[in-house]
């Protein structure tokens, strides 16, 4: 009974207290690092935490160093060693160091018309840091292990070192241009623990989204309400490496990656409601996979993806989010497709839905509900870290629906903590053209060769603390 306790807790909570006093209206106006803090309760009061590593007095210089120390534990049903999809959050009742984060920046001061310049940099150890690996600087080039994002500065199998950002940026009163490698402003939740109200991430974090780009991003920004970011990278999760000799070369731009980025985040007058609408679009080069498995060169198509979501406060202390997203993918070696669906075309696409209900001034609640449609089998992988660190057991083409449904509490005992309990239930149904690959339970190899779960669904229980300093 004690391991159900804080879930019975808050849902009690939640349904029996009535209206609390509403604290001071959360500005949701469009932030200027709007990366970060995007994925938590609006509504909830946030004291600044105390800052221990950078005297005080520069403050005035807008510039700081601090950062944060996120560590926990979670575990299936299933008795498997890794947690399904569940793609960070993955060792089976293992704790893990998921983020050991530093940050060094200085800051644009929005209020000035003067020209002005700001940086920044972020460091990540832990068993998260795979997932910002930009292929040229933390990840090697894809050449030298035919795969995306294989870590370079891992220090063991789980752990490794990743720069997730690195940039300059210039700025005169309305618009400002960011140069350098940064995080993707495509989707709703993010990287950095401290930005998210959920410990695990949806499906479509995990395999929709891209998670940095290396480029250069125009913003304008014309009053507190409006936001729009306009500019080239070099796709996703790349920093520095070129395209590979396509055996395509013919198709148009074959050679080249560059990508457009564009967003724009509108807030309504009383700052109750923000949207936010984010589009990629740019060639991607994909692997051809021989019938033995090993790579046979590379494919070039044309990746787009457009993310939106909507945060509406419904009430004092009760506010909705709703994100969206719809990708493809032209010449992806994949051969599941679905009836009517031109060869070689991949398509990916989501729905999530979250709620987040203050309790009180230090504690509050959650629930996700999350759809990701992976129509190829081209994005899932079971488990996610070993598909993306060269390593196995890895399982994939799971061509069908990933369903999640997330239950959690944000705790703030003090301004430097936060605990974040959770329990998730999650299941696949499959589509008839798939592998037959399951996602969840301990990972076999039949005797035909496919690797594979051994169960269709599982639940997920799991937590963990953030220390920020």
């Amino acid at each position: 009974m004690h391991k159900r306790g804080p879930w019975m807790l808050c849902a009690i909570a939640a349904l029996l207290l009535g209206p609390l006093p509403a604290p001071a209206r959360a500005d949701i106006s469009p932030p200027q690092d709007v990366y970060e803090l995007r994925a938590r309760d609006p509504q909830q009061p946030v004291q600044p935490p105390e800052r221990l590593l950078f005297p005080r007095w520069q403050e005035d210089r807008r510039a700081s160093i601090y950062g944060w120390l996120d560590c926990g534990i979670g575990g299936n049903t299933l008795g498997s060693d890794f947690n399904g999809p569940v793609g960070l959050q993955d060792r089976n009742l293992q704790a893990m160091m998921n983020q050991l984060y530093l940050v060094g920046e200085r800051l644009i001061d929005v209020d000035s018309d003067d020209w002005q310049w700001g940086a920044r940099v972020d460091l990540l150890y832990g068993t998260d840091a795979w997932q910002t690996n930009a292929r040229g600087l933390d990840a090697y080039p894809f050449n030298q292990f035919d795969n995306f994002g294989v870590p370079r500065w891992g220090s063991s199998r789980y752990y490794s070192l990743a720069m997730p950002q690195l940039y300059g940026e210039i700025a005169r009163g309305d618009f400002s241009v960011l140069v350098g490698h940064f995080y993707s402003p495509l989707g709703y939740e993010t990287v950095p623990a401290v930005g998210n109200f959920f410990y695990t991430h949806s499906n479509t974090f995990m395999y929709g989204t891209p998670n940095t780009h290396t480029g250069v991003l125009v913003y304008w920004q014309p009053d507190d309400r409006i936001r729009i970011g306009s500019g080239v990278t070099n796709g996703w999760d790349n920093f520095s490496d070129g395209v590979p000799a396509a055996a395509n070369p013919d198709y148009p731009g074959a050679a080249s990656n560059l990508a457009y980025l564009g967003t724009l985040t509108l807030a309504s007058e009383d700052d109750s409601q923000l949207i936010t609408v984010a589009i990629s679009t740019g060639n991607e080069y994909t692997p051809v996979i021989g019938p033995a498995g090993a790579s046979q060169g590379v494919m070039v198509g044309n990746r787009s993806m457009i993310t939106a979501y909507f945060q509406n406060e419904v009430a004092e202390r009760l506010t909705a989010v709703t994100e969206g997203s719809a990708a493809w993918q032209f010449n992806a070696d994949t051969g599941l497709q679905n009836r009517g669906q031109p060869g070689g075309l991949a398509q990916w696409y989501g729905v999530s839905q979250y709620l987040y209900r203050g309790l009180t001034d230090r504690l509050s609640a959650g629930v996700r509900l999350d759809w990701f449609r992976d129509n190829n089998g081209f994005r899932i992988a079971y488990p996610a870290r070993n598909a993306a660190t060269n390593t196995s057991p890895v399982a994939a083409g799971f061509a069908g629906n990933l369903w999640a449904a997330t239950f959690g509490c944000n705790w703030t005992p003090t301004a430097n903590w936060i605990v974040r309990p959770e329990v998730r239930y999650d299941w696949y149904t499959p589509s008839a053209y798939g592998t037959g690959a399951l996602p969840f339970g301990p990972i076999t190899t039949r005797p035909d060769g496919l690797v594979t779960g051994n169960a269709l669904s599982q639940w997920y229980l799991g937590c963990d603390a953030i220390f920020q300093f």
